[in-house]
């Protein structure tokens, strides 16, 4: 098996390496100018800065997963200052040798001037893509792989300057689960999309499964939509059971991830389904022996971690043994009639249901007499009392559902900005440099390149700050102390106005619907301070204790009359006082003309940690 999955990567390897290799002297900046910046951080920073490569697009859950595992376990065992870079290459659908070329030399660019101290491919295409040219790209700079096959690690295991996690591509654990969940099956679909990627997990599966048994006929549905694999496998009989590998795209084209082809199959298969991955569990899969992406995003986290803390990677050892986590569904085994006496000892079990009348039921009848009795008595005086609580509450909820689509909408609309038009922008500015080298000897030319790719850098430039205000993703990853520094930062630069902020360095960790109420209150109070207020300073300051955080503004510009606010102004002050309402929180607003303002922000923490919020 390991000699198999090894030769398979290794095919990949040099097909990928063959496709996007370029020279150094290609990939140059012959105009020497800066390299176009359109990730998230500073161009002038003493910050450590790592690069994260995903195979996968943006969307993918289980992109999110790795994420989640790498930034938690870094930002946990590397305490200095830091920037994050990202970028989605999606090269599992790539075959053009000019994407491949765009990428490199956008990388190049990119990061030539502030190059990353370490960087974290995800999944083996990407590993496949940086390898062969990492001399080009980032010269002496340490590699952590994540999420590649055990034999391909083991592989790489001998290069210098590389480290990293793998997994085991070993199928006997999961066919043993259905064997012993199912004992009359004889039949597994096997489910996997149509790309390379999708057939190389795919064949690898066939041969691990069959040479290990000869009693399960294995059927092979790859590549079929979600609507004819539904056809196929209620021809399969009750004998059957199937298998979800990994699915990127079917035959026709048609683009999936695996999560999304799951929850189209699920609602129309009649037999029980196994996966490989956690990502799919609670989407419809009975379970099975699961990888865990999260753990794996972990890890590779703490060895970057131990390289941006002074260890050379050839001093931190790969972590190549990674085993499976049997874990199921509750409520998927209920549905197939699969009793949970049969799972295999140490399972985790999620969505399990149980039986509370069995267990409580006497309990139960007799409060709900007491409460029907005493309802009885009472409910003359609560009728009213109920359609006031509701109608406040439907308000209430009418108001959070309003901001909740406005900030998805400022998500989504910053997430195109960022990684598709701030993209074929620069790539658009690279082919302009290159026009400019090869009109050298027209003067007058080269001179309405040269001020077209000025331009090009400043709209570049524009779309990033703007997509910065309409979701700064420094929020998501390190918190609300950097964020609103990165706000001031950033204000003060471009107004010219001194923006002070200060927070306390062991500033807990909060739900992020509450950092994200208190940084767009923050974010209007400063933005009205350098438009209207003519202040000479303004003042930030963030802090907490064990029940609430506070958030103070002010500054000492002109005032305003509170009962004579301007339309514009007053729909500002109104949206941070809805918000702040949102989260059980007070705002005190104080100003007068000449006086200046002061904005007074009051939020209780949550006492239960199920309050935290991933909006």
């Amino acid at each position: 098996m390991q000699h198999f999955a090894v030769r398979l990567s290794l095919i990949l390897f040099v097909a990928l390496a063959m496709s996007c290799s370029l020279r150094s002297g290609e990939l140059c900046d012959q105009d020497g100018q800066e390299p176009v910046l359109v990730n998230n951080s500073s161009p002038v920073s003493v910050n450590k800065r790592v690069l994260i490569l995903y195979t996968h697009r943006q969307m993918s859950p289980i992109n999110t997963q790795w994420h989640s595992g790498i930034i938690e376990a870094i930002r946990r065992d590397y305490h200095g200052p830091i920037d994050i870079d990202v970028e989605y290459m999606d090269v599992v659908l790539q075959s053009d040798l000019d994407y491949f070329q765009q990428w490199a030399a956008l990388l190049k660019r990119k990061y030539a001037k502030y190059p990353p101290d370490v960087v974290i491919p995800v999944f083996f295409p990407a590993v496949t893509f940086l390898l062969p040219n990492r001399d080009d790209f980032f010269p002496n700079c340490p590699i952590v792989f994540c999420a590649i096959p055990e034999a391909f690690g083991t592989y790489l295991a001998k290069r210098e300057n590389l480290t990293g996690v793998g997994f085991i591509m070993d199928f006997d654990s999961t066919v043993g689960v259905i064997r012993k969940l199912l004992p009359k099956t004889s039949k597994l679909l096997i489910l996997s999309g149509s790309s390379k990627m999708d057939q190389w997990f795919k064949n690898l599966a066939w041969k691990g499964i069959s040479s290990r048994t000869s009693e399960l006929e294995l059927v092979d549905l790859s590549g079929l939509s979600p609507t004819q694999a539904a056809e196929e496998i209620s021809r399969a009989g009750s004998d059957a059971a199937a298998l979800l590998l990994t699915y990127e795209v079917d035959k026709q084209n048609n683009r999936y991830n695996t999560t999304e082809y799951l929850q189209d199959l699920k609602k129309l298969s009649a037999i029980p389904i196994f996966g490989c991955y956690d990502t799919l569990l609670g989407q419809g899969i009975v379970g099975g022996a699961l990888i865990s992406p999260v753990e794996q995003g972990q890890i590779a986290g703490r060895l970057a971690a131990r390289i941006l803390n002074g260890e050379s990677a050839d001093q931190v050892p790969e972590v190549l043994d990674r085993t499976y986590n049997l874990a199921f569904d509750g409520e998927v085994l209920e549905t197939f009639g699969i009793p949970e006496s049969r799972l295999p000892e140490g399972s985790k079990i999620i969505n399990r249901k149980p039986n509370m009348w069995s267990q409580y039921g006497r309990y139960i009848a007799s409060g709900l007499a007491a409460l029907l009795a005493q309802s009885a008595i009472i409910v003359s005086l609560l009728i009213n009392r109920k359609k006031r609580i509701a109608a406040e509450k439907e308000a209430r909820s009418l108001a959070g559902r309003i901001l909740s689509a406005g900030e998805d909408e400022r998500r989504y609309l910053a997430r195109e900005l960022h990684d598709d038009v701030s993209q074929r922008l620069a790539a658009v500015s690279i082919e302009t440099g290159s026009l400019e080298n090869k009109l050298s000897n027209s003067t007058e030319i080269k001179e309405s390149l040269e001020k077209l790719k000025k331009s090009l850098k400043s709209i570049c430039d524009d779309l990033h700050r703007m997509s910065r205000h309409m979701h700064p993703s420094v929020l998501d990853d390190f918190g609300l102390p950097d964020a609103l520094k990165s706000e001031c930062t950033e204000l003060s630069q471009r107004w010219g106005i001194p923006i002070e902020c200060h927070y306390t360095k062991s500033f807990p960790e909060i739900p992020k619907s509450i950092a994200l109420c208190l940084y767009r209150v923050a974010q209007e109070s400063l933005w009205n301070a350098v438009r209207h207020s003519s202040s000479s300073k303004i003042t930030v300051e963030l802090k907490s204790d064990p029940e609430f955080v506070y958030l103070d503004i002010k500054d000492d510009g002109k005032g305003f009359d509170l009962n004579l606010t301007q339309p514009n102004r007053g729909l500002g002050l109104a949206s941070m006082t809805e918000r702040i309402r949102l989260v059980d929180g007070t705002i005190k607003i104080d100003t007068a003309p000449s006086q200046g303002v002061s904005i007074a922000v009051v939020v209780p923490i949550p006492e239960s940690t199920d309050s935290l919020s991933t909006s």
